[in-house]
């Protein structure tokens, strides 16, 4: 029986494929639905995360942003449990790092669309998951860096939103949890680049609150790392816009 159901699965998520690329969305996506449910019966979680991997992706190319959300969250928890039972599975872990991805980067849509509350709920749900697996995997570089990085984007939310305090808490978690990363890993370009990036970002909170001086040291701060960078990496231009950003962020205070 799971044999005949895993080949249905098969079945419907090469039709949903097919589907795709003649354009017919709604199609596939019944027929993705279809392939979900045998998956399921047959207790196949490659082809389950296969077809909850496209579902979310297709949900949230057609817009439908709230359906993509409930398939990201639902191939993540179904991924931590799997995970609990088989914890060194690769495409478990795989299929968690992605969702979790694809989670914060639907926050970052929803935030730019002025959709706070769902935003929010994108970070939180992410933030929590990769909070668990920090629990068991405490040297996980991963879950660190999606922590920092999500509470540095709850942080620009609630910034946006006028929330200057909860925004400054953010802010201070996301600069702790860098700098856990950059103790073992201080030479690191991406947590280098991350930790520069809060750092400005408390800047400009500490410049709107009229905190010239707290301002200015988080500046300078962002700034010698974003020198030092740039003298190892003299060709890269989106580093060049960085120091020249704050550069110009300090001579306004």
């Amino acid at each position: 029986m799971p044999a005949k159901l895993r080949e249905e699965a098969v079945k419907y998520f090469n039709e949903t494929l097919d589907l795709m690329q003649k354009g017919k969305s709604e199609e596939a996506i019944e027929s993705l639905r279809k392939a979900e449910k045998a998956a399921h019966e047959a207790k196949d979680g490659a082809i389950l995360f296969h077809t909850l991997k496209v579902r979310g992706q297709l949900l949230q190319s057609l817009g439908r942003l709230e359906e993509a959300k409930e398939t990201y969250t639902f191939s993540l928890t179904t991924s931590v449990k799997l995970l609990s039972d088989e914890p060194e599975n690769k495409l478990y872990i795989d299929t968690l790092h992605m969702n979790l991805n694809n989670l914060g980067n639907l926050g970052n849509i929803f935030q730019r669309a002025g959709d706070f509350p769902s935003s929010q709920q994108c970070y939180e749900i992410g933030l929590e998951i990769s909070r668990k697996q920090l629990d068991f995997h405490p040297e996980n570089e991963f879950y660190r860096m999606y922590a920092g990085n999500t509470q540095n984007n709850i942080g620009e939310m609630l910034f946006i939103m006028g929330n200057l305090e909860k925004a400054k808490e953010k802010y201070e978690e996301a600069l702790k949890t860098y700098a856990l990363l950059l103790k073992n890993f201080p030479k690191n370009p991406e947590y280098l680049s991350d930790t520069a990036m809060t750092l400005n970002n408390l800047g400009t909170l500490y410049s709107e609150k009229g905190q010239k001086a707290e301002a200015k040291e988080n500046f300078e701060k962002a700034l010698e790392i974003l020198k030092k960078m740039g003298k190892k990496d003299p060709g890269n231009e989106k580093l060049r816009e960085e120091i020249s950003l704050t550069r110009k962020r300090l001579e306004t205070l």
